[in-house]
């Protein structure tokens, strides 16, 4: 395996959405909160490695993948964050990265390249990130192929925690491909965004799979005016179809993925 240096970029986290020293006590809290039911989950064997994902575009699975690799090194495990969107990637965007990243997920499941090669270092958030690599044509079946377990697999025995941020599951077929591949699914519904019926179909795509739903992260779940700049998070333990939340019809901003 290549030796080469890794190498670091500069990030530049968002004033809002992303954990910092000046968040506020509940919005850490809930990550904090979603990190120990996660360690609930856990009933028959460790689980490394998590897949993010969502119904829709805009439910904000991106910034709790963010969010929970930052959780998770705060307790001092080593974590890997993998933007596993392969159509309309975004963890660059949202990190705000300013050197230019040529290699990723995409280049090392097609074997183009080595994991240590596509790997960032990120100090600024104490997690490492590994970005999504050129668009490829047929990101599902590339997904599909035996490597992208290997790869995986490789990561597993390299880091503490994997956290991969994929498109949403009810959009296109990418993370119920790759949730084969992976220890558990965190799926995320933003609060009266997406309709109860779409949320149920899209859950129910992942039960011909070898996969585990570790559980639903509802986002923009406001719990105090006074915390209007940042988004809240509640997570329910397990997954079921009552959830007993306000869906309505898509409202809000489709730029967050």
């Amino acid at each position: 395996m290549s030796k080469k240096k890794r190498k670091s970029s500069r990030v530049h986290p968002t004033q809002t959405d992303i954990i910092d020293p000046k968040s506020p006590f509940q919005f850490i809290e809930g990550y904090r909160s979603l990190r120990t039911n996660l360690g609930f989950t856990t009933f028959n064997g460790e689980v490394k490695t998590i897949l993010v994902t969502s119904a829709l575009m805009g439910d904000g699975k991106s910034s709790v993948s963010i969010n929970l690799a930052r959780i998770m090194s705060m307790s001092g495990k080593k974590v890997l964050l993998i933007d596993g969107d392969m159509r309309s990637p975004s963890i660059h965007k949202y990190l705000k990265i300013r050197s230019k990243v040529k290699e990723g997920f995409s280049s090392v499941i097609a074997g183009r390249t080595t994991v240590n090669e596509a790997i960032y270092s990120f100090p600024a958030l104490e997690i490492d990130v590994m970005l999504s690599g050129p668009i490829p044509p047929n990101a599902s079946e590339l997904l599909s192929h035996e490597h992208t377990k290997k790869v995986l697999d490789e990561l597993r025995g390299k880091y503490d925690m994997v956290i991969v941020d994929t498109p949403p599951a009810g959009i296109v077929t990418d993370a119920v491909v790759l949730s084969n591949y992976v220890d558990g699914v965190l799926f995320v519904v933003k609060q009266n965004y997406a309709e109860k019926e779409v949320v149920k179909g899209t859950l129910k795509a992942f039960s011909g799979t070898e996969s585990k739903i570790l559980g639903v992260v509802m986002n923009d779940y406001s719990i105090s005016k006074n915390l209007s700049r940042y988004r809240s998070y509640e997570y329910r333990y397990g997954y079921g179809y009552g959830y007993g939340y306000g869906y309505g019809h898509g409202a809000g901003d489709d730029s967050e993925q």
